[in-house]
């Protein structure tokens, strides 16, 4: 049975944490092979997935490190703090020109905007898809479909195991941006 592009929507974030069987797996190799959109997405994630990493890695950098002047480091708590209120636009036009300034000014503020724009825009467009859905639980679906009865190493439903790895992923992009917000 050939996959389709819906199923592979559910099925990328299983394969990419290696979740699948080898049969399943070959399909959706096969499947990333011929489909250009489906690989397309599935490089768009493995790229924000490496982003999040080294985003998450320069920062434990720059937290060990010590700052040349105090300044500069002063500037970015400044800039971290308001980062938020800034993506929301919820600042008065003081303080938005600070952080304009210090971002035009600064690789690593440029980059943390653009993430931080990036995560929201991520987690508005997930959070849309999931309101239009709600009413149909589209991964059963998917998974009922497919004739999935091999038994999960885990011990758990197939169902069961992307709701946790949807709720694990939201909590991780959530903790990401209160982290990177408070550092």
């Amino acid at each position: 049975m050939k996959l389709t592009c819906t199923q592979m929507d559910v099925l990328i974030s299983f394969y990419i944490d290696g979740d699948l069987s080898k049969a399943l797996k070959n399909q959706v190799e096969e499947h990333l092979r011929e489909c250009p959109n489906c690989r397309a997405k599935y490089d768009i994630i493995k790229s924000m997935l490496a982003d999040l990493k080294n985003s998450f890695d320069m920062q434990e950098e720059y937290a060990t490190s010590e700052v040349s002047s105090s300044c500069t480091s002063q500037q970015y708590r400044l800039f971290k703090n308001n980062l938020s209120a800034y993506i929301d636009n919820e600042l008065d036009n003081e303080d938005n020109i600070k952080i304009k300034k210090f971002t035009i000014n600064n690789k690593s503020a440029r980059k943390a905007l653009e993430d931080s724009y990036n995560i929201k825009k991520l987690m508005n467009d997930s959070f849309r898809k999931t309101k239009s859905d709600a009413r149909h639980d589209f991964s059963r679906s998917v998974l009922k479909q497919l004739e999935l009865e091999e038994e999960a190493t885990s011990g758990f439903h197939p169902a069961i195991k992307l709701l946790i790895a949807f709720t694990i992923s939201v909590l991780v992009l959530t903790t990401i941006i209160l982290f990177s917000l408070s550092v």
